[in-house]
Order: C-alpha cells, then sequence, then structure tokens
C-alpha cells in the first residue's frame, strides 16, 4: 500500500510537470513590458537675456586760446624815479637807452609824473649838453603864461605836470636826450623856496621803422 501511494505520488508529479512544460514553450522568451520612450525632436531654445550696458561716453574739449598779435613793437626803455630842486635838472640821453640816432617816424610815448610841477621836454642831446650853463634855462617871464625858451628848440614839451602823459614823433634825424627840469620854479615866487621833490619818468618806444644796428 505504501509503494502504491508512493507511485501515485510520482505520477501526479510527473504530469503536473508535463503540463507546465506545455505551458511554457523552451524557446520562447518571456514576455517584456515596452516602456514607451519620449524622443526629443527639436531641443529647446534657449533665450538668453543679454544685460545692455550703457557706457557713457567722454568727449574731450581742447580749448584753443589765441594770443591777439601785437599791433605796435612797444618797448620800456626807461622807468626811473629820481629827485630834484628849483635849481637842477636831470638829462636821459637816448644814446644810453640803446638808441644812438633817432630817425622820422621813430615814435616814444612818455610818462613824467612829480611832487611838484616840473617842466618834461626832448631836445637835440647837444644842445642838451649845453643846459649846464645859466643861459640855456627854460623859464617864465611876468609878461608871459608861456615858457621862455631862448635857445633851446625842444621838440616835445610837458609843461608844469605833476601826472602827464604824452606821444612825440621824431622829425629829424640825429641825437635825442629827454630832460625832466625843475629850474623853472626859481623864477616863481610861488615855488622858489620848494624843499627837494621826487619825480618819476617812463619812457616807451612806440614804433619806428629803423633798426639800431651800427656801432660806433
Amino acid at each position: 500500500m505504501t509503494d502504491t501511494k508512493s507511485l501515485t505520488r510520482i505520477g501526479v508529479l510527473l504530469l503536473a510537470a508535463v503540463f507546465i512544460a506545455g505551458c511554457v514553450s523552451p524557446g520562447s522568451a518571456p514576455a517584456q513590458t515596452v516602456v514607451p520612450t519620449t524622443v526629443q525632436t527639436s531641443l529647446p531654445t534657449t533665450v538668453m537675456e543679454i544685460p545692455i550696458v550703457t557706457v557713457a561716453t567722454t568727449i574731450k574739449t581742447t580749448t584753443v586760446t589765441t594770443t591777439p598779435a601785437q599791433t605796435s613793437a612797444e618797448k620800456e626803455i626807461l622807468h626811473e624815479k629820481g629827485m630834484l630842486t628849483t635849481t637842477t635838472f636831470k638829462t636821459y640821453d637816448f644814446k644810453d637807452l640803446g638808441y644812438k640816432f633817432l630817425y622820422p617816424n621813430d615814435k616814444f610815448r612818455v610818462t613824467l609824473r612829480s611832487e611838484k610841477p616840473v617842466l618834461g621836454y626832448a631836445v637835440n642831446s647837444e644842445q642838451a649838453l649845453q643846459l649846464q650853463g645859466e643861459q640855456l634855462v627854460p623859464h617864465y617871464e611876468s609878461y608871459s603864461k608861456k615858457i621862455q625858451w631862448g635857445l633851446v628848440k625842444p621838440s616835445m614839451i610837458l609843461e608844469k605836470v605833476t601826472d602827464s602823459t604824452k606821444e612825440f614823433t621824431v622829425e629829424d634825424v640825429g641825437p635825442l636826450s629827454y630832460v625832466v627840469d625843475g629850474r623853472w620854479m626859481s623864477f616863481d615866487s610861488v615855488y622858489e623856496s620848494t624843499p627837494p621833490f621826487n619825480y618819476e619818468l617812463t619812457i616807451i618806444k612806440i614804433s619806428g621803422p629803423t633798426p639800431q644796428n651800427f656801432n660806433f
């Protein structure tokens, strides 16, 4: 009985195995689950926002300053301060100022300032040497309001000035001197006792066609 049961069990197991083998075919592959694949046919377009940078443009402005051309060759040739009395004068020879001879159209500007009224005049240098004597003394007479020059022939005159400017143009060729003279006061009772006083003289060469090239 025991053997019969054992055989029965083996038979059942064989049948079960045959049944299972029939259902599962050895050549067929097990079914696979297909996962749907999404193919991206186009790449996403990424738009990058580029920041706009505003660059301030600096424009350099060049300022050109032009100096107006001088219309005349003005040159200060003398600026001196001195002292006079009622019996003295001072002579300035243009030769010592760099102008041995002056020529027609040579032009000068003279500024004369003084604590007391003085005479300022331009004369030939030879006449200026003769002013040392007592005869060639410019003075005033009671019968006239004009200065009496005698033999003196000035080419430019400033009479009894304390602050005055005057221009003059040379007319004749020759050496020239400028004189500041206080001697006229000795002929006037109002000024004859005047103490020594200060003066200031400035002479400017305005123009002139003739250069001083010679040397003698």
